[in-house]
């Protein structure tokens, strides 16, 4: 060997000497004290890694590459990958049929869910509406008194609100069972029986048949149906009550519903436009079918008046509070008046309320109303019938009354709110949207 030559395996003067063990297999047995630490090792491409008692990964190189387990590091080595270069695991994708059963049938635990809990729910959201309805006074006052003699005035204008249209209805069929007993309707209600026996026997129904068919109705079972009414309507004490101490927690609250939206909106900004969005509809649908109401109660009222059919001023409070159920509220506020007309003033007179409830409600809510709500509910005529079947099903009588609020509040938050889901709105909308992302067929 050369002066001044070294061999690539020996050692430089200054170097030190090498370790005893470099944790290597084959290699000598770890230092005391090591054993425990060292107890597996393995070699994934190029880079030496070495699994601890505790399962961690130390890497002795120390190129500063993320600590794995061993199944890792083996797996990556398998598939000729760099161990930070793991992928994540993929979703499993369901069928599209088995997606759809499991939806159905959370849909339809949900609605049994609701049906039990119906007393509370319906209520409660009545509550809120008629809160977030009267919200800007609320907001006016409190510029002006304290915040607590604000929660108080609106506790007492929606409890009033409330109860007096709740001893409105009730009077109404009180009145209405009363009328119906007076013996002169018996008599006029006897002699249209005669004379529709004298019409249908010209088409050939036997009189047994329609006497058969008459048998179950007359006016003494009418005037108990109302009768009846009466006294459900007399049982919403409880109800009442509960509205009043909802009201008095979400009134005393109201102060910090700002708050509340701003903080969801830092984090969930698609959600919280979506309540103030749903809070703007439903405010605008009350105010607006509150104002439209009193103008077709004050038509109705006149109408009745003139025509003098008895109970003018009870049908049209009746007229008023059935212009809030969508649809068939309209056939609701119309049957007792009409009946009452055919009794009291004859066919003719029956005939003349039909035809005034009828151009009125046609010019009001299908005309006008529109053009004043705008887009403030959104949704066309069938999808608004089906939301009260729908709703009334689940709800009842409180579900028929709010069925427009709850779809307004399903609407914000499930379709609105998903730009994958507004192509709904194709379809439930009064006036689609031709800027949607839904393609024309």
């Amino acid at each position: 060997m050369a002066t001044g030559e070294q061999h690539p395996d020996e050692p430089t003067p200054d170097a030190p000497a090498p370790a005893a063990d470099d944790g290597r297999p084959g290699s000598s047995a770890a230092p005391e004290g090591r054993a425990d630490e060292a107890a597996l090792t393995a070699r994934a491409g190029d880079t030496l890694v070495v699994q601890r008692a505790d399962g961690s990964i130390h890497e002795p190189n120390g190129d500063g590459e993320p600590t794995m387990t061993l199944a890792e590091t083996m797996h990556a080595s398998r598939h000729h990958e760099h161990p930070g270069d793991l992928e994540p695991p993929q979703r499993i994708a369901l069928p599209p049929v088995i997606t759809l059963l499991l939806g159905i049938a959370g849909g339809v635990v949900a609605i049994a869910g609701m049906r039990q809990v119906s007393s509370i729910v319906a209520p409660t959201f009545l509550a809120v509406t008629l809160l977030i309805a009267v919200y800007p006074l609320h907001k006016a006052l409190r510029r002006v008194v304290p915040s607590a003699l604000s929660a108080l005035v609106l506790v007492i204008l929606l409890y009033g609100i409330l109860a007096s249209l709740v001893a409105g209805i009730a009077l109404a069929a009180a009145q209405f069972a009363t009328e119906l007993a007076k013996p002169t309707y018996s008599d006029t209600y006897s002699d249209l029986v005669d004379g529709a026996i004298d019409l249908l026997a010209g088409f050939g129904v036997t009189q047994d048949q329609i006497i058969d068919g008459l048998n179950s109705f007359d006016l003494t079972s009418l005037s108990g149906v109302a009768s009846s009414a009466v006294d459900a309507l007399t049982g919403t004490t409880s109800l009442l009550l509960f509205l009043l101490t909802v009201i008095i927690f979400l009134a005393m609250d109201a102060g910090g519903f700002p708050r509340r939206i701003d903080a969801i909106h830092r984090s969930r900004p698609d959600v919280a436009d979506a309540l103030v969005d749903f809070g703007t509809r439903v405010r605008k649908y009350w105010i607006v079918s509150t104002i439209f109401g009193i103008i077709v109660a004050v038509i109705d009222y006149v109408a009745l008046l003139a025509l003098g059919v008895p109970l003018a001023a009870t049908f049209g409070l009746l007229a008023f509070i059935t212009n809030y159920i969508p649809n068939v509220g309209f056939v609701l506020g119309l049957v007792p008046p009409a009946f009452i007309a055919l009794l009291d003033g004859g066919l003719s007179t029956m005939l003349w309320v039909i035809g005034i409830y009828c151009v009125a409600n046609f010019v009001i809510q299908s005309i006008l109303q529109p053009k004043f709500t705008g887009d403030a509910v959104g949704i066309n005529a069938t999808t608004a019938f089906l939301s009260l079947v729908f709703w009334a099903f689940v709800f009842g009588a409180l579900g028929a009354l709010l069925a427009i609020p709850f779809t307004l509040l399903v609407k914000s938050l499930l379709i609105d709110r998903d730009p994958r889901s507004r192509w709904i709105n194709q379809f439930i909308a009064s006036a689609p949207d031709d800027s949607s992302s839904a393609q024309p067929v």
